[in-house]
């Protein structure tokens, strides 16, 4: 049986949606594989709606309306333009092809133009065969958990029983980070002082030489609070994530890697035979004759060694175990932590699971510049800071350079902006809203002007729509990526064996 894309169509009321009405009426020749959606605008059609199409099992989607000048809201047409070249590149970056997003005018009464769009889309996509792009569903709960749900069996018993007598236990771990999370901790000053005398930390590997086997020892849920940072990137972190959420009453996903990804996550970007390749062999500094990649076992002086596994991508620590709060940001600010710290380990009422401990506001809120913003932002040219000194007193996007501020949340402070660099979104988005990168990329493209052929000059001045506007949000965003799985161990080379 010939292949039929699955082809969802965002269609303006005015225009396209009347084209099809008057292809259907007239009888005119097109699949139907077509799923159409009535939107009041081209220019209401949300990245995220775009994005979340391709996940539930579109293989294209098309956005249709009114020619550029026919809007019946002005410029929405044209605002849904610079949303459609930015998105269609971040889409590329992420392994999807341009031609599975299209950008379409129709007026009402060109039925045929409408058809003759629908059937080059359908010819295009068949053959380029389906989006087989694994993961596009969202999980509830993580792919590990989902394939392997006895990893935590006894976990809610745990959580429940009484909690040890004494100061309250607590744990630091990281996984795939930098580092800048655990020097936060320390950033407490006195702060940290008197935690140290509150709480008893029993794992704590940057300062404390606790091992594996001191934290297997505790009774489950003999941790009262344990604070992860850092991706989940390697089968070990995995195994450590699992541990310490059967070990811990409270797991705290912290800083902006253990919340999103981080930085880490743009590793998503890649296969990890590539990650791999580039850091084990291709590298000038790198000193591996045999070519050895983790995931092999070697007999290393009298020794049977296996390096940690390479998951096939960087997961928030959220989708390998349940968390019950995130205190983000890259890394959190001391008075952020010392909040949550005092909500945690007070004793008080503890905040509602799934709570991100920050205010849930957006950054312009409280950004010292804010009175210079126009109230009506219009982008001709984009800056650059690397060819840019920014002036100190404006707004960051009145002078044409990116700014995450308006769809980033509070708690930064003193921040970025007030050493005059603009907001890179570390914090994460606003509760309800399900990608941050997508809510900006659409929030920065609507203060674009110019014409068509203006607005695509300008977007191709941005040369990394991904890694910009998903800097920290790509692991956990909804950019369609693969499933998590391990890595196989590469094939044996000389000195290795198979497992």
């Amino acid at each position: 049986m010939a292949f039929e894309p699955r082809i969802v169509a965002f269609l303006c009321n005015w225009c396209a949606y009347g084209a099809a009405d008057q292809a259907g009426r007239a009888h005119l020749e097109y699949p139907q594989s077509l799923l159409t959606i009535r939107v009041p605008c081209t220019g209401r059609v949300e990245p995220a709606f775009v994005l979340q199409a391709f996940r539930e099992g579109a293989d294209a989607v098309l956005v249709a309306g009114c020619h550029p000048g026919d809007c019946h809201y002005v410029d929405g047409n044209l605002k849904a333009h610079a949303r459609h070249a930015l998105l269609s590149r971040a889409l590329e970056q992420a392994g999807i092809e341009p031609a599975r997003l299209r950008l379409a005018w129709a007026g009402a009464a060109e039925a045929e133009r409408f058809a003759g769009v629908v059937r080059e889309l359908t010819a295009e996509v068949a053959a380029l065969g389906p989006l087989d792009y694994p993961g596009r569903a969202l999980h509830s709960a993580s792919d590990a958990i989902v394939t392997t749900p006895h990893r935590l069996d006894g976990l809610e018993e745990a959580r429940r029983s009484p909690r040890a007598p004494g100061k309250p236990r607590v744990a630091f771990y990281w996984n795939a980070s930098c580092g800048g999370c655990e020097e936060a901790v320390v950033d407490l000053g006195e702060g940290f002082a008197d935690l140290a005398e509150r709480v008893e930390i029993v794992l704590w590997p940057v300062a404390l030489d606790f091992k594996r086997r001191d934290v297997e020892a505790l009774p489950d849920g003999g941790i009262d609070v344990a604070f992860v940072n850092g991706a989940v990137r390697l089968s070990e972190q995995d195994d450590w994530a699992v541990l310490l959420r059967r070990k811990a009453r409270t797991v705290v996903a912290f800083g902006a890697c253990a919340h999103l990804g981080g930085v880490v996550g743009l590793g998503n970007l890649s296969e990890p035979a590539e990650l791999l390749d580039t850091a084990y062999r291709k590298q000038p500094t790198v000193s591996n004759p045999e070519q050895l990649l983790p995931g092999t076992r070697v007999l290393a002086a009298g020794h049977d060694l296996t390096l940690p596994t390479l998951l096939s991508r960087a997961l928030p620590l959220a989708e390998a175990v349940p968390v019950d709060y995130v205190i983000p940001g890259c890394p959190p600010s001391p008075a952020l932590i010392a909040a949550a710290l005092e909500q945690l380990l007070s004793g008080a009422p503890p905040p509602p699971p799934g709570s991100v401990l920050a205010p849930n506001v957006s950054l312009c809120d409280a950004c010292p510049r804010k009175d210079s913003r126009p109230e009506r932002l219009s982008i001709r040219a984009l800056a650059r800071l690397a060819t840019t000194q920014p002036d100190e007193a404006t707004c960051f996007l009145a002078q044409g350079l990116v700014c995450l501020g308006p769809a980033t949340r509070q708690g930064c402070q003193p921040g970025c902006v007030e050493v005059n660099m603009p907001c890179r979104g570390c914090f994460g988005p606003l509760d309800g809203v399900a990608d941050g990168g997508a809510a900006m990329l659409s929030a920065f493209a609507s203060i674009l002007s110019g014409d068509e052929a203006e607005l695509s000059r300008l977007v191709a001045t941005l040369p990394d729509p991904a890694g910009t506007f998903w800097r920290y949000g790509f692991g956990a965003g909804l950019l369609p990526r693969r499933v998590r799985q391990e890595a196989r161990p590469a094939a044996a080379g000389p000195g290795e064996h198979e497992p």
